[in-house]
């Protein structure tokens, strides 16, 4: 037979992994990865990430070291991935629960209701030890790399913080630098007034750090108006 007559073997698929205990292989590597977080919460928030090793975390979530690196690089790596899920979950919670442009729209009485209970949501969240720590403490000076990451967060958190200005106040016209500005000083008071309240032992009743940053961000509010108020007098001719 001619060789250009000759049937060419088709190659063979490449094999699949088999489910194990009802599992693709996918979803097991998923579950290993979240059992990591769940240590890197835990370790990072007790002892602080200077303090962990993979060997620590590696028992804390009860896997070998095979595992780790099968989802990450570096003890770095973890730190980051920890520190997306704990900031990623508020973020979720404060624009999923019932902070909508829509409700921003109101009398005053309306929208201080739910300035505090965005500020709730964030004390309630670093109301937990190794949270606030993660947060506020144990990603800092790490690397440059961590330090992009925390910047990154910053510049969303800051975002999100100052958006309700666009439904509260319709007729401001701020400019994107002093949009930023403003958010990042809001964002700085609340991340102050956690760290104090960690540090603290949370000896400091709740409502009492809750309300410090509603008059912050009510106030601002006000001014703001007061501001367009008065560049809206002297547009009139």
């Amino acid at each position: 037979m001619p060789a250009s007559a000759k049937s060419v073997a088709k190659p063979a698929d490449p094999p699949t992994a088999r489910p194990y205990g009802g599992l693709a292989m996918e979803e097991r590597v998923a579950a290993r990865r979240a059992r990591f977080i769940k240590a890197g919460v835990e370790l990072f928030g007790t002892q602080g990430f200077r303090g962990a090793t993979v060997r620590g975390v590696c028992a804390a979530a009860g896997l070998t070291d095979r595992y780790f690196y099968e989802s990450f690089p570096t003890l770095e790596a973890l730190l980051a991935a920890v520190y997306h899920s704990l900031k990623d979950r508020f973020a979720t919670r404060l624009t999923q629960e019932s902070f909508t442009s829509e409700d921003w729209r109101g009398d005053a009485a309306a929208i201080e209701r739910q300035v505090t209970a965005a500020y709730e949501l964030w004390f309630d969240t670093v109301r937990d030890p190794r949270v606030a720590r993660i947060l506020l403490v144990e990603i800092l000076g790490v690397s440059p790399e961590m330090d992009a990451l925390y910047e990154e967060s910053a510049r969303a958190m800051a975002a999100l913080t100052i958006a309700p200005l666009s439904a509260t106040h319709p007729t401001l016209k701020l400019s994107k630098a002093r949009r930023e500005l403003l958010g990042r000083a809001l964002v700085g008071a609340a991340l102050q007034v956690a760290k104090m309240w960690m540090t603290g032992g949370y000896r400091l009743p709740r409502r009492d750090v809750v309300r410090t940053c509603v008059l912050v961000a009510m106030g601002t509010m006000g001014a703001l108006t007061a501001e367009s108020g008065m560049s809206n007098a002297r547009a009139v001719p």
